[in-house]
């Protein structure tokens, strides 16, 4: 259940960082007057390919730093493929064009950098709640103990 609502609630931060991206792509940098409608299911499908990268992680012990660092740098790189593949599939972008690779990295670091940047201050609130309800119980199985029949 815990990796599901982690999941979700992943797949909800990329999901909203594509459609802020796509909003800056289609008003700003490639200026259309209409949005195709195909392009609200494949928005969700690139989202939840990305979000199924956060799968690479341990869910049962503790990670090194190094870990952590080549996990993320992992992920990075399957996130920029997933993009970046779909994107030309799509026909989000012109690959042939540089400035539209450049533009789209760009994106895909900063919304990448945004999720991980939540996840982790999350996760710091979910750990400190979690030792706060041990330290509770600590204490009462602690004073049950102490009395004397």
């Amino acid at each position: 259940m815990r990796k599901i609502r982690f999941l979700m609630r992943t797949f909800s931060m990329v999901l909203t960082g594509v459609v802020f991206a796509v909003a800056v792509f289609i008003m700003v940098i490639n200026p259309t007057e209409t949005v195709e409608a195909k392009l609200f299911w494949q928005m969700p499908l690139v989202s939840a390919l990305c979000t199924l990268t956060a799968l690479i992680y341990p869910w049962d012990r503790e990670m090194s730093k190094t870990e952590v660092i080549v996990k993320m740098l992992i992920q990075y790189v399957l996130v920029n493929a997933i993009v970046l593949a779909g994107g030309a599939f799509f026909y989000w972008y012109d690959p042939s064009q540089l400035y539209n690779i450049v533009t789209m990295v760009l994106s895909i670091a900063l919304i990448f950098a945004v999720v991980m940047v939540i996840s982790w201050k999350r996760s710091a609130v979910d750990a400190a709640r979690m030792n706060e309800k041990l330290e509770e119980y600590r204490k009462k199985t602690e004073g049950n103990n102490s009395k004397v029949y």
